[in-house]
């Protein structure tokens, strides 16, 4: 595999620093904008970034069975 350098600057993004991550990069990961991505020291000092698992929020779930069977669990509650 071709390697190939580019520089990018970090900027500050009121507490936060920033960089921009190349098309290319994110093609690679498989990640897009909103997505997390995760820093991994590795041994020899090195990074690795990858895609982050996504972790389920539970209150969403909840909320969205909620609605899906509003009707049916208010008719459960009227019996």
């Amino acid at each position: 595999m071709a390697r190939s350098t580019r520089s990018y600057k970090i900027r500050k993004s009121g507490n936060s620093d920033v960089t921009t991550i190349p098309q290319e990069v994110k093609d690679q990961l498989g990640i897009t904008t909103g997505d997390s991505i995760q820093y991994i020291l590795l041994p020899d000092g090195s990074f690795k970034i990858e895609k982050a698992a996504e972790v389920a929020d539970i209150d969403s779930i909840v909320d969205s069975v909620m609605t899906q069977y509003e009707e049916a669990i208010r008719d459960l509650v009227d019996l």
